[in-house]
Order: structure tokens, then sequence, then C-alpha cells
């Protein structure tokens, strides 16, 4: 698999902390990440690429940065702009973040209204709440923040402002999220207290140690061949080196409930994450389930490919409490619910998610609408696998935010 998404815009951010050459080996190939390493380029840290996958990052360290030339570009990324808006409100200098059309649309409150509460300033260009948006860096003062969303973003973005201000910087989550940020802050060495949801930082006086880190398999990606496999009876895969966080699990548990054979084996850790090899057989067909309340933060993402693999359940498959999907790189509640109603399945939208009547059959051979979201254009490919008919999807070009080589990748599997 290729690396984790979520793990390598840290790697490269959380480089920031450290002065000298920092390492990053299993980069994710999204453009994503290719977004955060050039706003990062434009911030006057060099970052060279030895090769496809490896980088190379000559950090400055947090006091050393320079006023971005132009507009820090996020294109399609969230975890871009929300986590350098924590590293920027702490910098003596101000910066204009913006992305793509979709992130224009995406909610930035949830971090900004925090970070305006350490003393930041915040301007808006044009929507309240939204990119583009002007940060005005000023010296920080720690506060205590009880999260109402279980958001690892949001978490992250406050302890790199946390740890460029006085005081203490406290974080409260309602819910477990993935614990990446924790996991990276230790493997570089850089001191914070936890005690169960609560995490606190304080300033980085000196910075930390240069490190280097493998990057674990991206288990978001992985989640569409699971699904694949565990949906065509007679499948037999293995995915190698998959990051197997605990805050990243649903996938692997939601398809295990469903009666999935789906094992795991070969666990150990790497870079502080554990990571291990997860083969799926596909054989009965699967049942419906209700994924709901705290178990959603540990696979958010992960949700529309496991409501393809509801939609040919036996019984009922649900979805509670995903409000969050609203609020994605598209709304994908609603373009869930519209492409497998357009495929002939029974699907009831409802406001936080969705419930599915399971058939053993979908005629497909409709039209299917990604909005320009990655997920939803992976999740009409595995689609292709298992309707009667292949969709027709509007935008396939779109995949390459998270994984450019899907569509290559799963071909190689049918060979």
């Amino acid at each position: 698999m290729p690396g984790d998404k979520s793990i390598s815009h840290r790697a490269l951010i959380f480089s920031l902390l450290a002065k000298g050459r920092c390492s990053v080996s299993r980069l994710s190939p999204a453009a994503d990440c290719q977004s955060t390493i050039a706003c990062l380029r434009n911030l006057g840290v060099t970052i060279l690429q030895p090769s496809a996958t490896s980088f190379v990052i000559d950090s400055p360290g947090l006091t050393e940065l320079k006023a971005p030339a132009s507009v820090l570009d996020a294109g399609n990324s969230g975890t871009t702009i929300r986590l350098l808006s924590g590293v920027l409100a702490g910098q003596p200098f101000s910066s204009t973040l913006d992305g793509d059309e979709s992130l224009r649309k995406r909610p930035m409150s949830r971090v900004l209204t925090h970070l305006a509460k350490m003393g930041a300033q915040i301007s808006y260009s044009e929507k309240e709440n939204y990119p583009p948006f002007r940060i005005f860096g000023t010296k920080l003062q720690g506060q205590r923040f009880d999260l109402n969303v279980a958001s690892a973003q949001v978490q992250t973005a406050l302890v790199l402002a946390g740890l460029q201000a006085d005081g203490e910087t406290i974080i409260a989550l309602p819910a477990i999220v993935r614990d990446h940020t924790e996991r990276m802050l230790k493997h570089a060495g850089i001191p914070f207290r936890q005690n169960g949801l609560v995490i606190s930082v304080s300033r980085l006086e000196t910075p930390a140690e240069p490190f280097a880190i493998n990057v674990a398999g991206d288990i978001s990606s992985a989640a569409f061949f699971m699904v694949a496999a565990a949906c065509l009876p007679g499948s037999i895969l293995e995915l190698l080196d998959v990051g197997m966080n605990p805050g990243r699990t649903l996938v692997l548990e939601a398809l295990q409930q469903m009666g999935a054979d789906v094992q795991v084996c070969g666990e150990r850790n790497e870079g502080g994450e554990p990571i291990g090899t997860i083969t799926v057989r596909g054989a009965e067909r699967l049942k419906g389930i209700t994924i709901s309340g705290e178990r959603i933060a540990a696979g958010i993402d992960e949700i529309p490919i496991l409501a393809l693999a509801g939609a040919l359940c036996q019984g009922t498959f649900s979805v509670r409490d995903a409000q969050e999907l609203r609020v994605k790189e598209s709304d994908r509640l609603a373009a869930i619910a519209n492409n497998l109603r357009a495929a002939g399945a029974t699907v009831n939208e409802q406001a936080d998610g969705f419930e599915i009547v399971g058939t053993d059959a979908l005629p497909g051979g409709s039209d299917w609408k990604t909005h320009g979201d990655h997920r939803l254009a992976m999740m009409g490919l595995v689609a292709n696998l298992l309707f009667e008919k292949p969709v027709q999807i509007d935008d396939v070009n779109c995949v390459a935010v998270s994984y450019p080589h899907f569509a290559v990748d799963l071909a190689k599997l049918l060979a």
C-alpha cells in the first residue's frame, strides 16, 4: 500500500519542530501531500526528493520560517490548511491560505476560532469561516479547549500552536481519534503530557533533534481493496505493512462484524506506529450492521466504501452520527445515497447518516457523481467490480488527491 496520508502530512509538518535534516520514506504519493510540500517550500523550507517516495527536509526550526512570498495553496487538502494554521498562528508574520473550489466549501471555524482565542488574528477574504483567509501570527497564550467534535486535525493544529504559546495548552477530545500526532511527538522526542483523551503541551524552548520516519501503509486506501475482496467470492487478498493505528481500524472491525473473513498477522511497530499484514478472503454474502456513536471517528473516511458493502449485504446497513461527512470534500452522505439509489439500491438518507436495505445484486449502469471527491471516485471504481453493469464515473482523475495509481493497482489485482 502507499504511505499513509495522515502520517505523511504530519511527518512533513512536524519536521519544523526539529532543526536540521529530517528524512521521510514511503511518503504518500497523494496530491494532498504535494500541497503540504509546496506550502513548506513557500515558507522557506528546503525539501529534496532522492527517490519517488523518499524526501529530505532541511528544517530551519519553527523560529526561522520565512514569510511566504505568495498565497499558501493547500489544494484539496483539509489537513494541510488546518495543521499549517496551527503553525502559522505563532509566527511573526502574516500568511494567506487558500485551496481549490472544494476546499473553499469546507468550514475552518472549528480550528480558527480556537486559534483566535489563543491570540491569533484571522480575517476572511470572501466568506466568513471559509478559505481564503489570512492569519496574522502573534504571541500566543495557552488555553484549555474542550472539543465538541472528535477531530484529530483540530487537536493537531492546537498542539502545533501550543508548542509556540506561553503557558500550557490543553486539548480534551470527546472520543478516541487517530493518535498519529501523539505517536509522532514521542518519535521526535517532543515533550507532551497525556491523560486519557486529554493532551497538553507547553512552548517548545529547544528544537528537537532531526528524525527519520518510515511511513506506514495507508489503511484508508487499503479499505477499498478489502471491501472488494470481501464482496467477491473466491478472492484472496494480502495487503502488506498496513497501518493499524487503533483510531483507524473501523473498517477492519466493521467487515469482521459483517461476517467477512479478515485476518491480521505480523503485527509490529515501525516509526512509532503499529503495522501488520491484512488478509481478506471472499466467501459468503456479508450481513448488515449499524455503525454509530464513537466508532464513527475511527473510520470516517471509510464510510463510503463500507456503504457499498452494505448495499450488497443481507439485511440492513445503517450509519448514524456521521454528520461530519456533510463537510468533507463533498457532502458525502448525500452523494453516497444518490449514487447508490441511481444504481438500484434502496437508501433512506438521514441528517446524520443513512439506512440501506441490502440486496444480492445491483443493476448499476447509472451515472456516478463524484463531486470531485476522491473517495467517491474510488468507491465507483470498486462498484464496477460488483454491479451487473458498470457505472459511468464523471471524474476519475480526482483519485489523485489520495492515491494516484489506485485504478492501475486495482486492475493488477484482477489480472
